[in-house]
């Protein structure tokens, strides 16, 4: 799983990627050294966390995928099955192009099967 990770941080303008599981724990993670991992991780299990409680509560099904973006970059959330793919991503980059490089990996993590922590 690590070296799907390291695969998708070599595209331009993303700064680092960790797979959760559904209740928010790191399973692996590729994060720059230019961010805090417990920082990306604690907010991004918040916003996986809280978005599926509030789902819930409304009545809705889950989601696909959420873009999240920021004053300083853009995190993208993507559903893998057993767990969730998370990107984090400098704020101007063209989410098409590294849309479809996010979708792949996703692809790949689910092929990987069970998940384990």
């Amino acid at each position: 799983m690590r070296s799907i990770l390291r695969r998708l941080n070599d595209v331009v303008g993303v700064k680092g990627s960790l797979v959760l599981t559904r209740d928010g724990i790191v399973v692996a993670s590729h994060i720059s050294k230019s961010l805090s991992e417990d920082l990306v991780a604690a907010m991004a299990s918040n916003v996986v966390l809280s978005t599926r409680r509030n789902l819930e509560k409304y009545g809705m099904r889950a989601y696909a995928r959420i873009t999240l973006v920021a004053s300083h970059g853009k995190m993208v959330f993507t559903d893998t099955g057993p767990a969730f793919l998370v990107v984090v991503m400098d704020r101007n980059v063209e989410l098409g192009p590294v849309g479809i490089e996010i979708e792949s990996a996703a692809m790949r993590i689910r092929q990987v099967g069970e998940i384990r922590v």
